[in-house]
């Protein structure tokens, strides 16, 4: 019951506050100096003068300048090369071409000059850098499980076939690396 008195006197405390508002809002306008929009000053025309259309005005309402010609903000223009400089390079190129011998079955599986398209081919190659990578490094030894799995690795990838057509549905669970658990 007494909640139900303070919502009354709080709606109507707030009812107050709006007509007190409505009432002095006027009074503040004429204070300030601003005229007092009534249905007669609205339609009268505003006293700013009317800008061309297409006009921008600038944050201090001065008009900002648009050119009528397009023209790029960038201007670049590429070096020149004489026709002798070119010949020169060309002519100190080898001009032997070596031939590829085409890779054997075997050394194509272990080749990594060509990745197939496979996410786990494509995984297994980086991660062979990274150990290769880890293994090459002067500043420190590499530990014995980084070329333990490293080995792993390059058994997955010829498993796999990783270096020529790419694995079979059934290579997955065939070649996958399980590592030595030891039981007591």
């Amino acid at each position: 019951m007494l909640a139900h008195y303070f919502d009354i006197i709080r709606s109507i405390f707030f009812l107050a506050s709006a007509m007190l508002f409505v009432v002095t809002h006027p009074v503040q306008a004429r204070q300030t100096g601003e005229p007092e929009l009534t249905l007669e000053t609205l339609s009268q025309p505003p006293k700013n003068p009317q800008l061309p259309l297409g006009t921008l005005l600038d944050n201090n309402g001065q008009p900002i300048h648009i050119p009528n010609q397009r023209q790029s903000a960038l201007e670049y223009s590429t070096p020149t090369v004489s026709l002798a400089e070119t010949q020169k390079s060309q002519t100190n190129a080898p001009s032997k071409k070596t031939k590829s011998k085409k890779l054997n079955r075997k050394q194509q599986l272990t080749s990594r000059a060509q990745v197939a398209n496979d996410p786990n081919c494509r995984w297994l190659d980086k991660r062979m850098q990274q150990l290769e990578a880890l293994s090459s490094s002067k500043q420190n030894k590499p530990a014995q499980y980084q070329l333990d799995e490293l080995s792993a690795r390059q058994k997955e990838w010829q498993c796999l076939k990783c270096g020529a057509e790419g694995p079979n549905q059934n290579d997955y669970s065939r070649c996958q690396y399980r590592r030595e658990t030891i039981t007591r």
